[in-house]
């Protein structure tokens, strides 16, 4: 389950001066380990100046679309040393080791639904955003959506080519309309990055969306997802389970304080902790006020899944069956998963003196 699967680069195409698309081909054999579902990702693992680096990279394909290659989209980061290999460095026909997609971002369709869906994207934050909303429109012939696109000019908007042919493709239910925050525009509603304020005016514009029945697919930097997610739930009383987001990196949250403190009121205990993975179990001590449960796995050189250590994605996802943790941070799981039992481990703590956990899920 938490395996990496050497995949090749059937695809390495240059999409902006700082971004590229890359596509790994499934074989037929692999076909049912990366089934996936739109807005999920798929984490790398590569060696780099003798170092294990680890990525997670949103799938830009919609399953509706039935291709037999994974496409992601990676942007040049300053100083990212695997982001400037995926577009410095990578060629053709190389292998890459690639674990197989996870990722809640996303929602069911039914063909009878006559919906509108609303795409809130910046930068590469379009690559799930652009999944989930292809399909949709693939999946209910009667809905409609919306895509606002923020970018630094239009030399920078990511996937243009696709977006523009899709916007034929659907021939009228698909309405893209693109921001830029660099460069000046004929009208200066589409001149900013996507805000509360800006939404306002965009909704002002396009009343034919109905704000509160409609679901919104938000994904960029931390700030704005967070500005517009409050925006939509707390001004426009958009019920939570229709806006739905997916960070990139934390963001920095203002009781970060509160919560160190919240961990400093925790029982200092030591604690047995057993960890299931792929069917096996391994155990040690831990205390309450040490590393994470995560880091302990990793100093024990356990298998355990990884890649962000930060909490926001959801690949050190396990289900506590005995015992109980403290989570520090979450970014990535619903509030229904954490009633469930689930929990992200690198930011786990034992708080009972036995703890179970279960990676295979």
């Amino acid at each position: 389950m938490n395996s990496f699967y050497k995949l090749k680069t059937v695809k390495v195409q240059k999409d902006t001066p700082d971004a590229v698309n890359v596509a790994v081909e499934i074989p037929e054999e692999l076909k049912d380990k990366f089934r996936f579902k739109q807005g999920q990702y798929l984490n790398f693992r590569m060696m780099i100046d003798g170092n294990e680096e680890r990525r997670s990279y949103s799938i830009c394909n919609a399953p509706s679309e039935k291709s037999n290659t994974l496409e992601v989209l990676v942007k040049l980061l300053e100083g990212g040393k695997v982001s400037g290999y995926f577009n410095e460095h990578l060629h053709m026909d190389e292998l890459l080791e690639v674990m197989p997609p996870m990722g809640g971002f996303n929602t069911s369709y039914h063909p009878t639904n006559v919906k509108t869906y609303v795409g809130l994207a910046a930068g590469s934050g379009i690559s799930p955003v652009l999944s989930n909303i292809k399909e949709s429109l693939y999946q209910e012939p009667n809905s409609c959506a919306y895509l606002f696109y923020s970018n630094r000019s239009m030399n920078h908007v990511m996937k243009r080519a696709e977006i523009d042919k899709l916007v034929e493709h659907f021939n009228g239910r698909l309405k893209v309309i693109y921001l830029v925050s660099r460069e000046k525009h004929e009208d200066p509603v589409f001149e900013g990055r996507i805000s509360a304020e800006k939404l306002e005016l965009l909704f002002d514009r396009y009343t034919d969306i109905d704000v509160k029945e409609a679901t919104y697919f938000i994904c960029g930097p931390a700030e704005m997802i967070k500005g517009i997610a409050d925006y939509l739930k707390k001004d426009k009383k958009v019920p939570a389970i229709q806006v739905l987001f997916e960070y990139f990196t934390a963001p920095d949250e203002e009781n970060s304080e509160e919560m160190s403190d919240e961990f400093k009121a925790i029982a200092n205990i030591e604690s047995m902790v057993t960890v299931i993975i792929d069917d096996d179990e391994y155990s040690f001590h831990l205390n309450s006020k040490k590393e994470s449960i995560l880091d302990k796995a990793l100093k024990d050189n356990l298998p355990v899944p990884f890649a962000c250590k930060g909490g926001v994605c959801c690949t050190c996802k396990a289900e506590v069956l005995e015992g109980e943790v403290f989570m520090e941070k979450n970014f990535a799981l619903t509030e229904d998963e954490v009633a469930r039992g689930y929990v992200l481990t690198c930011q786990c703590h034992p708080t009972t003196n036995v703890v179970m956990l279960n990676y295979d899920v």
